[in-house]
């Protein structure tokens, strides 16, 4: 039975009592009536008095051990445990944040910065000692710290303890200090600066664990109460936000800087905007054909993307804008749009009879899921055609740090017959290795600086040593980005025959795929397929 029960048990027991004693009381003196004055009065005199002892008796069964019992006592270790951090023994983001903000409500006007930094060489440290070896390292490195700006009474202490604890833990590998501005003679900055280079300092030469030895190096990043954020929470949030940027920008110390908010809000509008376009497919593709100059016949076709932003003067490639689909979620939704396009142009072409490759650019090697060879399998079944008109290109840089799953991805997609091309390919060695290894199909290259004068002549060298190099391996080259009739002149004197760029089309919308190869025909009679329609022509 609970406390809860037992004590209300307790007080019906006590009500019976009473009532069986005034019964009693009735019986003794019914034959009395009318009772005397003194019998009455010492009647309610009892019952009050019982009344009493019951409450008092009931309190004192009840009452405490309830009260002691929803208070459990905390010993000094047990407080130390739930408000400190175990591996360094500082005090945890929560106990900071309830300090910080005693501070700043503790009277107006109280200036404070937020300086959160870390150091920036650790993580080599989990990877070769573990976590726990490296949490020793830790140790020391917040007890050098903590040692050496204990006595400086600007800096807000955390902890309960008499002696003052300066820093505090916060998520990761950042710790936090916080400093007082409001009684400084001198401007914020050089304090702050001041102090940091006062921590940076505080890191011993080299820290060493048995036979290991690093020196840790620190990063810092700075935010001020009123000027970067109204709350406690605000404040702290935008010095780690300073930490990042200044770790981007290799910057030791970092202030924040409050146009990164705008930016924030201007880039959460653009995948806003990303978003609802993408879903209301109002992105528009159009085809780059590749044709063989030597005979102009055409070899196959691109399938790029644009996107028209409202504030930006001329449509967005998707180079430009695959980061931030990535970034809204987007890009896979993006993929599936550009493949769905490539497959009914695809359906075009079969149908004019013109039986050529489509590739689709994948942008990122985040799209290599199961899903998405599914996704391409079911499309290639649905549409009735064959895998071998369907290409996949992949930017080198992709194909270079791709993962074991990756490669795994791309074989599935061979294996469906689909011919995979690697764009802006530079011919490295690590390129080269990975080339024979997956057995590529087409190879790209980049001619957009290329010239036939005599300047540029790196560029000529290297696009010149890629056409023989690519001959001699017997892999397809196309050189892309030819838009001037000088890049197409020194394209060819080094022996390249297929070519890609605004000097054969800027991009053929694939509506109009079936006109424009019409009017291709008709200029270059030769290079009909033998397949093709008679109406083509």
């Amino acid at each position: 039975m609970s406390r809860f029960n037992a004590k209300y048990f307790f007080l019906f027991t006590i009500f019976i009592v009473i009532v069986a004693l005034s019964v009693l009381f009735a019986q003794l003196y019914s034959e009395q009536l009318p009772i005397g004055l003194i019998a009455t009065a010492s009647y309610v005199i009892a019952i009050i008095i019982a009344i009493a002892l019951a409450w008092l008796l009931t309190q004192k069964l009840f009452g405490t051990e309830s009260s002691t019992a929803g208070k459990e006592t905390i010993s000094v270790e047990e407080l130390f445990t739930y408000t400190h951090d175990p591996v360094t023994n500082l005090p945890t983001a929560q106990q900071a944040l309830k300090a910080f903000e005693s501070a700043i409500k503790s009277s107006t006007g109280q200036r404070y910065a937020a300086v959160v930094f870390k150091p920036i060489n650790f993580q080599q440290v989990n990877s070769l000692l573990g976590y726990h070896n490296s949490d020793i390292l830790l140790l020391q490195l917040a007890y050098c710290l903590q040692q050496k700006i204990v006595n400086n009474k600007k800096l807000l202490t955390f902890g309960a303890s008499p002696e003052p604890v300066r820093i505090a833990r916060l998520q990761s590998l950042q710790f936090l200090v916080v400093y007082d501005l409001t009684d400084s003679r001198f401007d914020d900055q050089s304090m702050l600066n001041e102090l940091c280079q006062q921590l940076g300092k505080a890191v011993p030469d080299a820290m060493s664990f048995k036979s290991y030895s690093l020196n840790f190096e620190l990063a810092f990043g700075i935010a001020i109460s009123g000027e970067h954020g109204n709350t406690v929470e605000e404040v702290i949030a935008h010095a780690g936000d300073a930490l990042l940027n200044g770790l981007k920008s290799q910057q030791v110390i970092s202030y924040f800087d409050n146009s990164s908010i705008l930016y924030t809000q201007s880039q959460l509008a653009r995948m806003e905007a990303f978003r609802q376009d993408i879903h209301d497919e109002k992105l528009h593709c159009y085809l780059k054909p590749q044709v063989n100059i030597k005979n102009y016949n055409i070899v196959g076709f691109q399938l790029k993307v644009h996107w028209y932003e409202k504030s930006a003067r001329k449509p967005l490639e998707l180079s430009e804008f695959s980061e931030l689909a990535e970034q809204s979620g987007e890009l896979y939704c993006l993929t599936r749009y550009m493949f769905e396009q490539a497959f009914t142009t695809l359906e075009t072409l079969h149908r004019i009879g013109v039986y050529q490759r489509i590739s689709v650019s994948l942008a990122s090697e985040n799209l290599f899921e199961v899903d998405l060879v599914d996704f391409i399998e079911e499309k290639l079944q649905q549409h009735g055609i064959a895998g071998k008109y369907l290409m996949i290109e992949l930017n080198e840089q992709v194909m270079l740090n791709a993962s074991q799953r990756v490669k795994s991805i791309i074989d599935q997609l061979k294996s469906l017959d689909i011919s995979i091309s690697i764009a802006n390919f530079s011919g490295s060695y690590e390129s080269l290795r990975y080339v024979r290894k997956m057995a590529i199909h087409q190879l790209k290259v980049n001619c957009q600086q290329l010239s036939n004068d005599s300047s540029n002549r790196v560029d000529k060298a290297i696009t010149n040593a890629l056409v023989t190099l690519t001959r001699s391996m017997k892999i397809p080259l196309i050189g892309t980005n030819i838009d001037r009739h000088d890049a197409s002149q020194a394209y060819i004197a080094m022996g390249g025959e297929l070519i890609q760029g605004d000097i054969i089309h800027s991009g053929v919308v694939p509506d109009e795929i079936e006109i424009w190869l019409e009017k291709w025909y008709l200029q270059h009679p030769g290079s009909i397929p033998p397949e093709a329609r008679p109406s083509i022509y």
